[in-house]
């Protein structure tokens, strides 16, 4: 497994809510090593470790794209980017990265693979049941195809590469014990990506 390259702020919702700006020139990123990636079963099934339980940390449902030989969408599936808030806004004061608060093992929680396709779809992620966030990938600022050619630009990609193409708004917190399902859904209301995880403490 590659590494992520993460678009971030590429929904409006999701940038209002945590009072952040937009750029709509040209996307911006945050990296995922390898190591923070941790893949489902085939029935969808993983766990979503958090670090120590007084702090501050959130789901963002998002979709994903595996990169191939070619250096285009292959595969595709539902991810969640768990963010550990408490870190990654002491970073922000202190202006400093945000990988203590973005990159820490087993923060890029991903689900089933499906071959990609270039259609709208439909993110939703639930904890205990109750849905939080449910948006199209229609409401991206930029578009898969705009994301990759502008990080072919940039930066040199590998096969198996994954880029995380943002989250919509209703991110919240998940605690120890929590479960959290995420799902990706086409035209037609079918489901074909999905993920189960149950949220423990790692620390």
């Amino acid at each position: 497994m590659g590494l992520g390259w993460c678009c971030f702020r590429n929904y409006a919702g999701h940038a209002k809510e945590i009072g952040g700006d937009i750029s709509e020139e040209y996307p911006r990123f945050f990296l995922k090593p390898a190591s923070a990636h941790v893949e489902a079963d085939n029935n969808g099934r993983n766990v979503i470790e958090l670090l120590k339980t007084d702090e501050h940390v959130d789901h963002e449902v998002e979709l994903v794209v595996r990169l191939g030989e070619d250096l285009q969408p292959e595969a595709m599936c539902v991810g969640c980017d768990t963010t550990n808030r408490t870190r990654q806004s002491y970073a922000k004061e202190k202006r400093w990265p945000w990988t203590e608060g973005k990159a820490f093992r087993g923060s890029g929680v991903l689900g089933t693979w499906t071959s990609y396709r270039d259609q709208v779809m439909q993110l939703s992620l639930s904890v205990n049941g109750e849905i939080r966030q449910n948006a199209p990938t229609s409401l991206m600022i930029h578009s898969v195809s705009e994301i990759i050619q502008h990080l072919s630009r940039w930066y040199d990609l590998e096969p198996g590469d994954l880029v995380w193409t943002g989250t919509p708004e209703g991110v919240g917190p998940m605690h120890p014990d929590d479960l959290v399902e995420c799902r990706l859904t086409n035209e037609n209301g079918e489901i074909i990506s999905k993920l189960y995880a149950k949220c423990k403490a790692s620390l």
